[in-house]
Formats: C-alpha cells, sequence, structure tokens
C-alpha cells in the first residue's frame, strides 16, 4: 500500500487543549487516527508525525522521501518562516499540501504570509480536519492522473484504458459511489465502464439529462443535489450529488460521470484533476485513432 506523510508541526501535540475556540477540541491522538482512518479508505497508508523542532521534520522527511508518494502538512508558526523546512519539501520532490485547522488568512497579519506555499500543490486553511482530507484528496488526484497517463502511454485496448480510469477513481475516492464512463453512439451516450450500482440508464440521449447536457453544452457540470435539477434523471435514492466531465479531443467522445451518496460531495479539486484525466482520455483517443 502506498505511503502518504501527514506532518504537524510546533505545538499541535497540544490540539485539543490549545485555543480550542480556534483549533477545535480533537487532540492530535483523535486527528492522526481518523486521517489513518481516512487514508484507509482511500487504499493508502498514512504515517503521520509531529515534533516541535524544525529540524526534526526535515529529518523525517529526508528519511521518508523514497518510501512515500506524497505529502501533506501543517507546519504550525514554521509556515510564516521557515525557509529551511520550504527547501527540505522542495528537495523530496514529494506532491505536497500545506494545510491549517484554522483559517490564517482571518487572523493576524503575520500568520497570512506562507514562505511553504509556492513549494506545494495546494493550500488549504479553515475547514478543521477537513483541510487535511482536501489536502490528501489534493495529492491522490495528482497521483491518479499521474498513474493513468503511465497507463495509457503504454498504448492498452479501449475496453483496458477505460477500466482503469474507472478503478482508479473508484478505489481511491470512497466518496464516489458510481464511476463510470459512457461514450458516445450516435445521437446517444452508452454507460461503458462503470463500477457501482447497476444504472437503469445505459443508454442517454445527447441532451438529456445531467450527463446528456454535459456532452451538448461540452463542458463539466456539477449538482451538488441532485433532487434539486429538474435535469436529473433518478438511478438511485441513494444519490445526492454528481459531477459530469466531457472526454473531447477532435471529437466528441463521451464523458466521466461520478455520483456520490454524500450531498455537495464535490469541489474544485474534483472538477480540476478529473478535467486532466478526461484530456488524458481524449488525447489517448486522439492517437490511437490517427
Amino acid at each position: 500500500m502506498k505511503r502518504i506523510l501527514i506532518v504537524h508541526g510546533p505545538n499541535l501535540n497540544l490540539l485539543g487543549e490549545r485555543e480550542p475556540e480556534v483549533y477545535g477540541k480533537l487532540t492530535l491522538a483523535e486527528l492522526d487516527q481518523e486521517l489513518s482512518a481516512f487514508a484507509a479508505q482511500c487504499h493508502m497508508e498514512a504515517l503521520c508525525f509531529q515534533s516541535n523542532h524544525e529540524g526534526a521534520l526535515i529529518d523525517f522527511l529526508h528519511a521518508q522521501r523514497k518510501l512515500a508518494v506524497a505529502l501533506v502538512i501543517n507546519p504550525g508558526a514554521l509556515t510564516h518562516y521557515s525557509y529551511a523546512l520550504r527547501d527540505a519539501i522542495a528537495a523530496v520532490q514529494l506532491p505536497a499540501v500545506e494545510v491549517h485547522l484554522s483559517n490564517i488568512h482571518a487572523r493576524e497579519e503575520f500568520r497570512r504570509v506562507s514562505v511553504i506555499r509556492d513549494v506545494c500543490l495546494e493550500q488549504i486553511s479553515g475547514l478543521g480536519i477537513v483541510s487535511y482530507k482536501r489536502g490528501i484528496e489534493v495529492v491522490l488526484g495528482r497521483l491518479v492522473c499521474e498513474e493513468l497517463q503511465r497507463f495509457l502511454q503504454q498504448r492498452p485496448a479501449l475496453e483496458e484504458g477505460y477500466r482503469q480510469c474507472v478503478q482508479l477513481l473508484k478505489q481511491h475516492f470512497p466518496k464516489y459511489d458510481w464511476a463510470g464512463i459512457y461514450l458516445v453512439e450516435g445521437s446517444e451516450l452508452v454507460v461503458h465502464n462503470y463500477l457501482g450500482a447497476p444504472t437503469p440508464h445505459t443508454r442517454i440521449p445527447i441532451g438529456q439529462g445531467i450527463c446528456g447536457a454535459a456532452v451538448a453544452e461540452a463542458q463539466t457540470l456539477i449538482v451538488p443535489d441532485v433532487n434539486a435539477d429538474p435535469r436529473y434523471l433518478a438511478c438511485s435514492l441513494e444519490t445526492k450529488s454528481e459531477i459530469v466531465v466531457p472526454i473531447q479531443g477532435k471529437q466528441m467522445y463521451g464523458e466521466i460521470d461520478i455520483d456520490s451518496h454524500t450531498r455537495d460531495a464535490f469541489w474544485e479539486n474534483d472538477q480540476r484533476f478529473l478535467e486532466q484525466m478526461a484530456q488524458s482520455l481524449a488525447k489517448w483517443r486522439d492517437e490511437v485513432s490517427d
């Protein structure tokens, strides 16, 4: 199982005691336990580490640099001045996300400065433990995109390429309760590969439903609450939200369709990396067609 490093900086060992109105009541042990469980649901191993010492954090990153595939780090106060930690993050060359429990941009002015941000994929703050979980999702999105690209470079058969895409999404994103690909056949979308409950909508006219609208409009559609969208073609009472991403290269090939049993499950990271995956699929289809 691939390893993600979850690193906490100075004073985070006092979570639950230190300013609970700012940082919450969750202890560090409870935080690590929940993050480890979340990572396991994503088929990843979380290795959690905390230190109040800059050098210990740097030594940990150096020691783990070839044993892990990604980093989610809350540098604490080191965020604002530790160029040594910044250089260590850059040196280990792991996809990294900077996270904070509190909204650092709504606090003292000095907290709004990060010397870490520019060596990370993203900075996420103000969401409590969700900041960490979103950080995990960001690095997973990067890793999944890279794995799909490597697979498609081998020029697999069409069935195998689409199957790999769906398997990667379903395996690493537990909130993706249904993941599938619809392909364009004439004036219809036909379900090609999927993981999840069987769908009654195996053929959808282009322009109908959310799936058909995404292809007709050639744009990603995110529906936070499917029951509030009149376009939704009901396929499961459990489905609460949906994202549909067209696969368009030299022509419109189809779409990636994701359903979640959680309302408002998708945020900008989902759109960003799913569009990257769709672009990889489109480029692969263009090359196969040439």
